[in-house]
């Protein structure tokens, strides 16, 4: 599995365990991870600050796949995820207005990891969406994807995956001849709306 370039979000996991009463090591070749299950998809709504109308909630759809179970010593790496998000006819409409002919952009993601109790946050970088076109009406669908970092823990126990409380992008509305709009790059925060079941897998560390 493809790695992050910068450990920083695996840092913050594995001082975390550290504290838990695990060790937790990048995966080596030593040790073969699980066999993979299908993938798990939550769908989730959050709200958006958009420029110009505000806020604005849009649809997600989270998808990865996790291991059911591993040795302990044995990476769990988490393959295929995505998050496929919707944005509604009135955002289109906006970047109809701006002269937007495209978007691409960067994003960072807030996940929930459980051990044995012990709540960690982390935050996943290094993720984007490509250059998407956009249409003259709604809705504009995007697929945002990156690359998360395995961890191995040596102690048994179990590891429950949640989506975490918000998303950020950094989204760059383009002309039709490439060129950035008036509006140029903007962040675009995002918060997951109440009420709503988060998780995503729980893996048994034997």
């Amino acid at each position: 599995m493809t790695r992050f370039s910068s450990l920083r979000p695996f840092t913050r996991i594995a001082a975390a365990l550290v504290f838990a009463g695990a060790m937790v090591t990048l995966p080596t070749g030593a040790a073969s991870a699980a066999p993979l299950p299908g993938p798990v998809t939550k769908n989730l709504t959050f709200t958006c600050e958009m420029p110009l109308i505000g806020a604005r909630q849009v649809t997600a759809a989270v998808t990865a796949t996790f291991p059911d179970a591993v040795a302990a010593g044995s990476p769990i790496d988490v393959t295929g995820f995505s998050v496929a998000v919707s944005l509604d006819g009135d955002i289109v409409s906006a970047l109809n207005l701006i002269g937007a002919a495209t978007i691409d952009g960067t994003a960072s993601a807030n996940v929930g990891v459980d051990y044995n109790g012990t709540e960690l946050g982390v935050t996943l970088n290094g993720l984007g969406f490509p250059v998407t076109a956009v249409p003259q009406d709604g809705p504009l669908g995007i697929v945002i994807t990156g690359p998360i970092p395995g961890l191995t823990v040596k102690k048994p126990g179990s590891i429950a995956f949640t989506v975490g409380g918000g998303f950020t992008g950094k989204v760059t509305p383009k002309r039709a001849d490439g060129t950035p709009t008036d509006l140029g790059t903007f962040d675009l925060p995002c918060g997951m709306d109440p009420g709503q079941d988060a998780s995503l897998a729980t893996v048994t560390v034997n």
